[in-house]
């Protein structure tokens, strides 16, 4: 026991070194030629800017080499198979075809730290296998809202229990300690994102006021039942599109109805961040469900009452196929995943008793609520706050409420029936 204790600190301890760059303010204002800077704005908001795609990508790799080299590591000390060197390829050839500018960042990345272009992908995977798809998210406009305002809520859970998840947790901790902006003179957006700059960005807002927030879809463990897999592009690498290149949920509908997606089962490539559904929001007012896989879409607008079965304006979701036919998809049923019913059905609840009073501390109460899940009277992995019990590992991380209006996030670092929401107002950094 004592050496596996003192095994993990030293893990935690070199993991802390090497990603100082993305947890501390003390990253250095680089250029290089002027086509590449750092800066720490208020909030401690890292600024990134570039003068292209490649160029984003070799100052990211340069600045944080030795981070991504400690994560190379890791994903070769756990043996990572999901992604094989032909697949890892074919994704590259995908995104050199259709995604251009993601994939000159890869490069650029690849030249900056000196990590092949294929490791980077077995890398993305590796982190993407952190994410429990488990989350729990709700939008709300409109009629349902006080003062006609926009609300996304997004309450991102994890698992915890095992050495390796508490390591993965450790490692989630250190990077989304800092938000981040991406300005890159060549693509149509800039967008606020945490995470690892270009190979796993959780992409929450853009200038143009689109937000952001994906549930996850748990998928059937029955053998006998069908799951819909297909080649296309992994939504890790679509939610990134979308921010950098849309500026309301009817482009993103057209675009992800477009392009062709991609699915297969669980933690396999290429669905390695399980993103069959996502939530979109806009300063217009919009607000979309997408569910989907590679040969099956949906698109539940805040109107689509014929499709949600409830009122309009408002939206919410947790981690089933609530409107495709699970058959089709192979997303678990209800009773399958009884704690994302339990989520699922106290997301809608909550929504319809503040139905047309629905302002910002609303917001917050749904991300703290405990009233739902296995138990009602306390605490328990069925509610939209999760915490750890017997009935699962997982436990809300981090919940954000997003104000597409305002270009303006609200975000805790923990429980958010333990914590303070933080304001990060980016009205005047989108301005730059």
């Amino acid at each position: 026991m004592k050496l596996k204790i003192l095994s993990l600190g030293l893990i935690l301890l070199l993991i802390s070194s090497a990603f100082i760059p993305l947890s501390s303010s003390k990253i250095s204002k680089i250029q290089q030629d002027n086509k590449f800077s750092i800066k720490i704005l208020e909030n401690s908001i890292v600024y990134i800017e570039s003068e292209s795609s490649y160029e984003y990508g070799l100052g990211i790799g340069k600045e944080y080499r030795s981070t991504f080299r400690l994560l190379n590591f890791l994903t070769h000390l756990t043996k990572t198979k999901a992604v094989e060197d032909a697949e890892a390829e074919n994704t590259l050839s995908d995104l050199q075809d259709y995604f251009p500018s993601i994939y000159d960042q890869l490069r650029g990345l690849s030249d900056g730290s000196n990590i092949k272009m294929s490791r980077l992908i077995k890398i993305s995977e590796f982190l993407s296998s952190f994410y429990d798809g488990q989350c729990t998210v709700t939008i709300s406009t409109g009629n349902a809202t006080k003062n006609n305002n926009t609300f996304l809520t997004f309450n991102i859970d994890f698992k915890i229990g095992s050495l390796s998840q508490i390591i993965k947790r450790f490692i989630l901790r250190l990077m989304t300690y800092k938000l981040h902006i991406a300005k890159i003179n060549t693509i149509r957006y800039s967008y606020v994102y945490f995470g690892i700059p270009i190979i796993y960005e959780w992409p929450f807002l853009n200038e143009e006021g689109l937000g952001w927030g994906e549930p996850g879809t748990t998928l059937t463990e029955n053998k006998s039942r069908y799951i819909d897999t297909g080649p296309g592009i992994s939504t890790l690498f679509l939610d990134k599109l979308t921010m950098m290149t849309c500026k309301n949920v009817s482009e993103v509908v057209t675009l992800w109805k477009t392009l062709e997606r991609a699915s297969g089962a669980k933690g396999k490539w290429p669905n390695w961040f399980d993103g069959s559904t996502s939530g979109w929001c806009d300063k217009e007012g919009g607000i979309v469900f997408i569910e989907q896989t590679h040969n099956y879409f949906i698109a539940a607008f805040g109107n689509s009452t014929d499709v949600t079965k409830s009122k309009e304006d408002i939206l919410w979701h947790s981690n089933h196929h609530i409107w495709l036919d699970p058959n089709l998809t192979g997303s678990k049923f209800p009773e399958e995943y009884v704690g994302s019913d339990l989520r699922e059905k106290r997301s809608h609840e909550l929504l319809l008793e503040n139905y047309g009073s629905i302002t910002l501390e609303t917001c917050k109460m749904i991300c703290r609520d405990h009233g739902g899940g296995y138990d009602p009277d306390k605490p328990d992995s069925g509610d939209i706050c999760r915490h750890y019990d017997k009935n699962s590992a997982s436990t809300t991380a981090f919940s954000i409420i997003i104000m597409p209006k305002d270009l303006t996030i609200y975000m805790t670092h923990g429980h958010p029936c333990r914590k303070i929401f933080w304001k990060y107002d980016f009205s005047k950094v989108f301005e730059k």
